[in-house]
């Protein structure tokens, strides 16, 4: 059946998800005065208690008094007396019998008042799931599936296969997974980065292929899964994986490690995601394998994700990356220090650790933890978070503290908390521009007592002083935009000027737009580009006018220029091949073999 669409404004969905932040922290707000009520009811018990062993204190010396007073009268002569007589029946008997009753009916509408709290309590519990399911549907309208970006990554795969005369298939698993729209936007560029590379050094030529027992076509699998809060997104080939014997030698060379240090192969892999390292001689616009993967960590990591590379000689290499369904909202862990109150986001916390499930020894004024038989660094929180100036690690030896066990990429880390507090589902909110850069920061959060905590990182905070050390301040982290060729699209054509910086990005090239020849000129004298993408008819200065213009000029003379316009006949193309024109293509045209004229002009 065809169901009714309705268009609506993302701004209008950030508000709806905004509001119900607020919300679920009213509701958390209401769980929190709710508890503090069933505490006092708890007190009102206790209480109630003590009132009933006081009024039965009290009939008991009632009761006495009243004996006292009988054999007082059998003293005086009186042989034969009613305790039961009226007159000697006072008021302090009334009195004591009436609070008695009145304890006994506050005990009463005391279990009345807790039968009450249960079914408020159950119908808190309710609204709470009702409001979660609320709170998905409207952030599944915020989510896209992955399908959206499948064309652009066969598109990568093919490309990257006709710039290296390769042979390969790309089979994508999952596309229907739901992921945050600014999340899977942010994941695109690594992604197709990881594929070219699988292209240009992972799939070896047919020829080596055969020699290997391999299949002509190269083969690579992506696959996306959810995985509760995360995705899951795997990408295997089945070609010649990393060189670690290249790894290694340059890892010695730029002093990152020591000669005859024995390292596993996935710790020597991951040098590769270090700032600066590469492997290969020379930048592509395919990108080599190594080049610029520090840029791919540091994109995962900016959305809070984590990526682990795996791989075999001649077997292929693997690389799973995990990334959040979505930013708006996190599972933390509440913890004190030092009387404050922070939220750890479980991003990579793999499990929360009892004093007795760890040991802590210490060997060479090294302080290690040991848990089920591996040995693991360890830390206090309060060191991680720089709380007061906090780096006593020996003193941990001492205590007998909770911990939380941290495994995300290359960090295996225990970290000791002074009191875990609760888990929850929490709203993160922004901290605003001036707070947005701050290291392990992602944001902060109102608990349900009204107070603000941050909601903090530990991978990332963890990660900070590994950046910091000697070995690394003299590599930056690798800038394709610096490296690759320069493209200059000038088209006045809004739609058509987006479609063609797309596929041109796409393929790996820094992309500059304008909408007629004036724009373009003003771009060149702030950046030269190395290839320049024009359309004949523009508005002020057409194509064949800017072509003119850049043969005229002698800082611009050899760069390539190549017309994609609608007008097909003879007249036109000559003209524009007299003024200049490197290659005159018509609208519509093939990407692939745009694509391959640019490559040949920049080579």
């Amino acid at each position: 059946e065809n169901e009714a669409i309705l268009h609506i404004p993302a701004s209008m969905i950030d508000k709806a998800l905004r509001l119900m932040g607020e919300s679920m922290i009213v509701n958390s707000q209401i769980k929190e005065y709710f508890r503090n009520i069933g505490s006092d009811a708890e007190k009102l018990v206790t209480h109630q208690g003590m009132v009933q062993e006081l009024v039965s204190e009290l009939e008991l010396q009632v009761e006495l008094n009243n004996e006292a007073s009988v054999q007082r009268h059998v003293a005086n002569g009186k042989k034969e007396f009613d305790a039961l007589e009226f007159e000697e029946y006072s008021e302090l008997h009334t009195v004591t019998n009436r609070i008695a009753e009145a304890a006994v009916d506050s005990f009463e509408l005391n279990k009345q008042l807790s039968v009450n709290f249960v079914d408020i309590d159950e119908l808190l519990h309710e609204k709470q799931r009702l409001q979660q399911e609320i709170h998905d549907i409207v952030l599944r309208a915020r989510m896209v599936p992955v399908a959206n970006i499948v064309p652009r990554l066969q598109r990568i795969v093919r490309q990257a296969c006709r710039a290296t005369k390769k042979k390969a298939e790309l089979e994508i698993e999952g596309v229907d997974t739901l992921v945050d729209s600014d999340i899977l936007m942010k994941i695109v560029d690594p992604l197709m980065h990881i594929l070219r590379n699988a292209v240009d050094h992972g799939i070896e030529i047919e020829a080596t292929r055969k020699q290997l027992n391999k299949t002509a076509h190269g083969l690579i699998r992506l696959t996306f899964k959810r995985l509760g809060n995360q995705v899951l997104i795997r990408c295997e080939d089945d070609g010649a994986g990393l060189n670690t014997g290249k790894i290694r030698a340059t890892a010695i060379e730029r002093g990152l490690l020591k000669h005859n240090e024995h390292i596993t192969d996935i710790e020597l892999n991951r040098f590769i995601f270090s700032p600066g390292f590469t492997t290969s001689d020379k930048v592509t616009q395919t990108s080599g394998r190594g080049i610029g993967m520090d840029i791919v960590h540091s994109e995962i990591q900016s959305v809070k994700g984590s990526i682990q590379i795996n791989s075999k000689q001649n077997q292929g290499c693997l690389l799973e990356i995990n990334v959040p369904v979505t930013l708006t909202s996190v599972h933390a862990i509440l913890i004190k220090l030092q009387g404050q109150t922070v939220a750890l986001s479980t991003h990579a916390v793999e499990r929360i650790l009892h004093p007795a499930d760890y040991e802590i020894t210490e060997s060479n004024d090294t302080i290690c933890a040991h848990l089920e038989g591996r040995e693991y660094q360890i830390t206090s929180a309060e060191a991680v978070l720089k709380i007061n100036g906090t780096s006593d690690i020996q003193s941990l030896a001492r205590e007998n503290r909770a911990a939380i066990l941290v495994n995300s990429d290359s960090l295996q880390h225990i970290v000791t908390v002074e009191e875990i507090l609760d888990t929850q589902d929490l709203f993160v909110k922004s901290l605003g521009s001036y707070l947005n850069s701050i290291n392990g920061l992602i944001g902060g959060t109102i608990l349900g007592n009204g107070s603000v905590v941050p909601v903090v990182d530990l991978p990332e905070l963890l990660r900070a002083p590994m950046l910091d050390t000697d070995t690394l301040s003299e590599f930056t982290k690798t800038n394709i935009h610096d490296t690759l060729p320069t493209a200059l699209v000038v088209d006045d054509s809004l739609s058509a000027r987006r479609a063609l910086s797309q596929t041109i990005k796409d393929a790996g090239y820094v992309v500059l737009t304008a909408k007629d020849g004036l724009e373009a000129i003003e771009i060149t004298q702030q950046k030269k580009p190395d290839i320049l993408l024009v359309d004949m008819e523009m508005p002020r200065m057409d194509g064949i006018e800017l072509t003119s213009h850049f043969r005229g000029s002698d800082a611009l003379r050899s760069i390539p220029i190549v017309m994609i316009t609608s007008r097909t006949t003879d007249k036109h193309k000559n003209r524009a091949l007299t003024a200049g024109v490197d290659v005159y293509l018509n609208k519509p045209f093939s990407e692939d073999q745009l694509l391959d004229h640019v490559r040949a002009l920049l080579a």
